[in-house]
Parts: structure tokens; sequence; C-alpha cells
């Protein structure tokens, strides 16, 4: 079987006396975004006409608030996380929204360069990912255009606010409120001279994070992107989880939760017949995607956040190395329905692989729909588990 579609839960934000209803799925964080969002929206007064980018939507309310100042100009939404998107999606159908849209695009470089008159970014935790927009939103924006900046203190925005210092001079703060603040700055008719940071691979718009990586078939150079896990360098969990599985020539493998592909990549080079990988994050999917063809992974490489996108397959080895977070919080939901639904997905004499912190214990979950579970390796912070057909 595979997994059910999760349920959906309305939620809501008020900004300035008015609620905003906003779908509040599953899998995405609850946002100390919901402040922000709220101050930002109090606190920015789009004219009526603005052609607006707003990235790191969330869930998508204060696209809603967007839209509805900027009534006869169009707002764009823009998130690394699928689930924010679909959350967007019908959030903006619940306000029933007309003038803005959800895009899945990592970058609406080049072909909207200069065409914005403002972009809204809500801070995300990586920073290097923040100053990777903020590059783009320079040149998405036409000169003049304002660059409106929204995060929580705790969530590293006056960094923000001071790399976009860097870039554009001097910040107005808008709001302060809750643990956040707001922040607008202009773009500069002629930016001054960029800081170092500005050119990092990765960071400058259109440009990939490149590292070699030890796979076990050796070493393999990587394309990654800031705001995928572990952007800059393999990560312990992966590398203890690679070196612990044979990985059969001629099989069907199954990478959920892919990152930017290292596993995918692993087995493939071991001879895999097939290797799909899925991840929920776009800046993900298309490193991924990258390092596939760079590699000669032959399958598909999806964007989703559960088993649905591979139903009816068929895989003789499933792995994964799966997220346990939801924003600050500890959540296993992911990798307990990758456990509950892969084993329909296997084929017989099949495997179910998966890497965790030793504090994660999924052996009784893998108990419950496997005949067989053996923990094949661990270190002092992981473990790896099979569970077999």
């Amino acid at each position: 079987m595979t997994t059910p579609p999760r349920p959906e839960r309305i939620g809501t934000i008020t900004v300035g006396g008015t609620p905003i209803p906003f779908a509040a799925l599953p899998g995405l964080p609850e946002l100390s975004g919901d402040e922000a969002m709220a101050l930002c929206a109090r606190h920015v007064a789009p004219a009526a006409d603005e052609r607006i980018l707003l990235l790191g939507c969330g869930h998508g309310a204060l696209g809603v608030a967007l839209a509805r100042a900027a009534h006869l100009g169009r707002v764009t939404l823009c998130d690394p996380s699928l689930i924010a998107l679909r959350a967007a999606r019908r959030t903006l159908e619940l306000s029933q929204i007309a003038n803005a849209e959800v895009s899945e695009a990592i970058s609406l470089l080049p072909e909207r360069a200069g065409q914005l008159d403002r972009v809204v970014i809500l801070g995300p935790q990586s920073r290097a990912l923040a100053r990777r927009w903020l590059m783009e939103s320079l040149a998405l924006l036409r000169p003049g255009g304002a660059i409106t900046l929204a995060g929580a203190n705790r969530g590293g925005v006056q960094s923000l606010i001071g790399d976009a210092t860097a870039l554009c001079g001097a910040a107005q703060i808008l709001g302060v409120g809750k643990g956040c603040r707001v922040a607008e700055l202009t773009r500069p008719e002629s930016p001054p001279a960029p800081p170092d940071w500005a050119a990092a691979p990765g960071v400058a718009p259109g440009s990939w994070h490149r590292f070699t990586a030890q796979l076990p078939a050796g070493e393999r150079e990587l394309l990654s992107l800031p705001g995928v896990f572990s952007y800059e360098h393999l990560d312990e969990g992966t590398d203890l989880l690679l070196h612990s599985l044979p990985l059969p020539a001629g099989a069907r493998v199954l990478d959920m939760g892919c990152g930017y592909g290292p596993i995918g990549v692993a087995a493939a080079a071991a001879g895999a017949a097939v290797v799909d990988m899925i991840d929920a994050s776009l800046l993900a999917v298309a490193a991924a995607r990258a390092n596939a063809e760079r590699h000669g992974v032959h399958g598909e490489v999806l964007a989703g956040d559960g088993l649905a996108a591979v139903a009816g397959r068929q895989y003789d080895l499933i792995i994964s190395n799966p997220p346990f977070h939801a924003g600050g919080k500890v959540d296993t939901a992911a990798a307990e329905a990758l456990i509950a639904g892969g084993r329909a997905l296997l084929a017989p004499g099949g495997r179910l692989a998966l890497v965790a912190n030793r504090f994660l214990s999924y052996q009784k979950a893998m108990a419950r729909h496997f005949p067989r579970v053996e923990r094949v390796a661990e270190s002092k912070a992981y473990h790896v588990f099979v569970g077999h057909v």
C-alpha cells in the first residue's frame, strides 16, 4: 500500500484585525515566521500595482496580505519546500486570491531580470541560502526597487539585514516585535562593490557548490546548493550507511529523501540498473538531477514528500537517511511513513535500509512491517537498520 494523503489543517494569522486562513500541512514547520509574517504585513505598504516576489513563502499567508495590498499588481510565491508550495496554493484558494501565483522554480533568473518592484524575503535557516536570495534579488529588481526582509532574531534576521546592508547600503527598520523584525532597503542604481561572499560558489546566482565525496566506488565530485541538508560535505550518517550496506549490481533502488543525491550516485556506481530519487526540497531535486546527469544515474529524480510519486513501482532496495526535524522539533513522521509504506514497493527478497541518530530507534516500527530487522552498523552518533522482506 502507499501512504494516504496527509490531512489538511486550517490555521489563521491576524493582520490589522483581519484573520487570514492558511493551510497547515503535516511536514511543514510551525513557523516562528508566523509572527514575522504578521509583522511584515503590518509594516509593508506596497504600491497597488507592484510586481512582488515572496521568497520563503511558507504556508502563504503573507502572500495573501501582499496580494491584497498590491491588488493591481502581481505576487509570485516561491519556497524550497514542495510542502510549503502546496500549502501556499491552498492558502491562496482559501482567500480567493487571483493576482498571485505559486512557482516551483528555484530561481526566476534570467527570465525576470530587472522586472520586479519588490522582493520580500522571509529569512531561511541557511545564511548561505539567504545570501543567494539577496544576490538574486539585486538581479531581479529594477533600480529603485525594494528589498523587504523579515524574520525572527533567533533565526538570524539581523545577520540577513547586515548582509543586505553590505550590498545595498543602509537599511530602514520598519518594525520590531515578538522577537522578530522587518527591514527595507532600496536597490541602488549602481550597487557598491559586493563583499567577497557574494561570489562564493552556490551563493552567486546560477552557480553550484562543488565538493569531492569519498563514496564506496571511489571519489566523486558532487554539486549542491545552500539550503540542502549538509550541502558542503557528505554527512557522517550517509557515509556510515553507504560504507556498511552492500549495493548489489543490477538492483532497482529507491533513494527516499535523496538530498543532492550521494546515495543514488553511489548505487549507480555500484552497478544498480535503475535508481529513482525523491526529495521534498526543490533545491535538493535540482542538485540531484544535476549529479544524476553528471554521473550516469539511470532513473528519475522526483519532487515529492512521500511514496505516492513511485506508487506501483517495485524495488530491490529502498535506502534513506530520513529527515527527523520539522523546524526545531523532532518529527519522525516521514521515516515512519516510509517504513509503513515501503514494504509494498519491495520485491521478494527486497530490503529497506535506514540510518538514524542513535537516539532515534526505528527498530520497533520496522519490526511491525518486516519479518526480519537487523542493525548492520553503528557509530557513536548513528546506527543503520535493515528490514528484510
